[in-house]
């Protein structure tokens, strides 16, 4: 391979690394005139759940223990 070759190797390279960094997919931007309800709804709904049956398992828990250890 002759050292005149080199130049045009590299921009073949350049050309191919140009054309595979972009994205082969199409994203649209969210839309922001107003919060998506259902998300919200359930977000909050599972944090909510999630907080009571916390709450509930701690209860038993410290029910447990003062069972065990005769503190009741």
């Amino acid at each position: 391979m002759a050292p005149g070759d080199y130049p045009s190797l590299l921009s073949v390279v350049k050309l191919y690394y140009d054309t595979s960094a972009r994205s082969k997919f199409y994203v649209r931007e969210p839309a922001h005139d107003g919060p998506d309800w259902l998300k919200v709804g359930l977000t909050l709904g599972t944090s909510v759940f999630l907080w009571i049956y916390l709450i509930k398992q701690h209860n038993e828990d410290v029910l447990e223990y003062k069972r065990r250890n005769g503190l009741e």
